[in-house]
């Protein structure tokens, strides 16, 4: 169902007319640290397929990077891991043979929030084999740019799935209170039972007509979030850009790189800056969001755009953080721009622009 307001806005909002199958990722277990501590992990039920979302700050000194190690029931501290890493687009630094998947952060401050989602395959006779993408605030405020990290990784065991996952501080720092690793799971052929973990909140869709923006809506506040959006423009280049609450201060910061060029960053912005107007073609979006109300919200993305179309032509990819310097409100409606000034004629999305929302506490 959708709603036109002025402005050229479309709004929608959702009504499911049955229930979905529940074979989705679960929820495993969860640690919220209640204390500060340089470490903290749990078991979970064995699943082929492991997301984690990571959400830290840290308690003191100038870094705390939390090192991850994975195990059947327990740590396992052999030289039994490998990872490639690349921060804020620079050039790829490995570390092999190691006991930990070393991870990279530069902070400023305490108390100051990262986010990381973490997928890997948890097959019990292969390595497992992990994606990561990060996000660190850098500081406070919209004035600072956020940093991020895209890591892969393999722990070498193959004799067991992965049960078992403990972070750690590195360089003698602690993590803060409040700090929270939740694991999520699904086999390969997830049973129909239980709980899906992302529930959806919006489902928008343009279908007729253009719009320079499309808004979810208002949706029930969940801690975290889990957006696509699918674009066509009508005319000329579009941009892509995301506002929260219908807050268009200069409340926002974003870094993003390009077809793996070196990163661009804003600060002090009115948006988040998803796509820049490169070509005239359509583009696809994802994104994981912590949104803790007293917290900055903390976003991790990555895009493809078509480009020209055809099998000759390679599309362009984008990879992106950025964050909403919002620290006394929860996002409960997502606005979807086709352009930094909502009053550019010339900059339109067309029937078929799509933004679907899933949360989860």
């Amino acid at each position: 169902m959708v709603e036109y307001l002025s402005g050229n806005r479309i709004q929608g909002s959702s009504t499911l007319t049955s229930s979905p199958p529940q074979t989705s990722w679960k929820e495993l277990d969860r640690v919220t640290l209640g204390s500060t501590s340089t470490s903290f992990g749990t078991t979970f039920a064995d699943k082929d397929n492991i997301m984690v979302l990571l959400s830290w700050s840290r308690e003191s000194g100038a870094s705390a990077d939390p090192n991850l190690q994975l195990g059947d029931t327990s740590a396992d501290t052999g030289s039994n891991y490998a990872r490639r890493l690349s921060a804020n687009g620079g050039t790829d630094s490995t570390n092999t043979s190691a006991d930990y998947v070393s991870k990279w952060a530069t902070g400023a401050g305490s108390d100051v929030m990262n986010f990381q989602q973490i997928q890997f395959s948890n097959i019990a006779n292969q390595e497992k084999l992990g994606i990561e993408h990060g996000i660190f605030s850098g500081g406070t405020g919209a004035g600072t740019t956020p940093n991020r990290t895209e890591n892969v990784f393999k722990w070498a065991n193959t004799s067991a799935q992965a049960g078992y996952i403990r972070y750690h501080a590195a360089s003698g720092t602690t993590f803060s209170a409040g700090s929270e690793i939740v694991v999520l799971g699904c086999d390969n052929d997830e049973a129909d039972s239980g709980t899906n973990f992302w529930q959806e909140l919006a489902d928008v869709e343009l279908s007729s007509g253009t719009s320079n923006t499309i808004d979810t809506g208002t949706f029930t506040a969940k801690k975290y979030l889990y957006l696509e959006f699918y674009s066509i423009p009508s005319g000329s280049q579009s941009y892509s850009v995301m506002r929260f609450n219908l807050d268009e201060g200069n409340n926002y910061a974003s870094r993003y790189s390009t077809n793996g060029g070196t990163d661009a960053h804003h600060g002090g912005n009115n948006y988040i800056l998803f796509y820049a107007p490169l070509n005239n073609s359509e583009r696809f979006m994802s994104a994981f969001i912590v949104n803790n109300s007293s917290k900055e919200k903390l976003v991790v993305g990555e895009g493809v755009s078509q480009n020209t179309a055809g099998a000759g032509n390679a599309p362009e990819r984008r990879e992106l953080t950025g964050k909403w310097a919002n620290t006394s409100n929860s996002i409960t409606s997502i606005q979807m721009h086709s352009d930094s000034d909502d009053d550019n004629p010339s900059r339109l999305f067309a029937a078929g622009t799509r933004v679907k929302v899933w949360g989860s506490d």
